[in-house]
């Protein structure tokens, strides 16, 4: 019996890895650093394979340092990060400074080395031909990809970028040129409209007669949003947050209600979340401890 429960694990593995591409890392050299605002930086990068890149897909970013935890467990100094940007063979990372491995990667400088291994994940499916795009915080990075391949395919695109305050905002300028409409939320109304990303979602759609909503950005919002594409029968598409270990599918610390962030998606459709019941309520922290969102 103990023979056929690890050959059924060993297979359940393999199929996993396999269907997430197991890919070797890369040492990769920092070509360019872009200073977005005080807290989020762009790494630029060159290679031909990860700038295949769909939009939301994603690497694992390997920053070769020890750091250990504060909460009885070692902190990974691996971690995901969506491909931002691709021209010809180079690529960016958008990076916001958030906890021990982001810090580190802020020392950084043009010159030094990181390690890759990618891409990954699925991204975003174009299949409309008037587009609603929707960024809450550090969302924007895998969406003005996205708006860059919108624009090749010569799809109208409508953007709404959603932040807590005028100092955190970015690529504002980027996507104002790319857009055929373009407009600014703030939590605390210090620039553009004062509330969330998800507000003008619905005036936006009746102004322009929107068929395919994307989203990245705090769940709560991106759970507000798929509320509202339900209701108004428009496929929506929602790249999703977890904290990720491996990014193979292998640790199973990214599901959600038994899907794999980093192999299912890290995009899923709206009749996906549908009937996800942790979407938008519950995450798995480092620990792996369910909490709430």
């Amino acid at each position: 019996m103990v023979g056929v429960i690890m050959n059924t694990i060993k297979m359940n593995t393999v199929n996993k890895v396999n269907n997430n591409k197991m890919k070797k890392m890369k040492i990769l050299e920092i070509e360019n650093i872009a200073e977005e605002n005080d807290i989020i930086k762009s790494f630029y990068f060159t290679d031909a394979d990860i700038a295949k890149a769909e939009p939301a897909q994603f690497v694992m970013l390997w920053i070769p340092h020890v750091v250990s935890g504060t909460v009885n467990c070692d902190i990974p100094d691996q971690i995901p990060m969506s491909v931002s940007s691709v021209e010809g063979d180079q690529f960016s990372l958008t990076v916001r400074r958030y906890g021990v491995t982001t810090g580190e990667l802020f020392k950084y400088r043009k010159g030094d080395r990181v390690g890759m291994t990618g891409p990954l994940g699925r991204g975003f499916i174009i299949e409309g031909g008037n587009a609603l795009c929707v960024a809450g915080g550090v969302g924007a990075a895998p969406l003005l990809l996205l708006v860059q391949k919108l624009n090749l395919l010569n799809r109208k695109v409508h953007f709404i970028l959603g932040s807590k305050t005028k100092s955190e905002l970015y690529f504002e300028k980027k996507l104002e040129e790319l857009c055929d409409s373009f407009c600014i939320t703030t939590d605390d109304g210090s620039y553009g409209e004062k509330g969330f990303a998800c507000d003008p979602v619905e005036r936006i759609c009746d102004e322009n007669s929107i068929d395919q909503i994307f989203c990245c950005g705090p769940e709560i919002m991106m759970y507000k949003i798929l509320k509202i594409a339900l209701n108004r029968g428009i496929p929506a598409q929602f790249s999703l947050e977890r904290y990720m270990y491996c990014g193979l599918g292998l640790c199973g610390h990214c599901t959600v209600d038994g899907l794999l962030v980093c192999k299912d998606g890290p995009v899923f459709t709206s009749d996906e979340l549908k009937n996800v019941k942790d979407f938008g309520f519950k995450k798995v922290d480092e620990t792996g401890r369910k909490i709430n969102i």
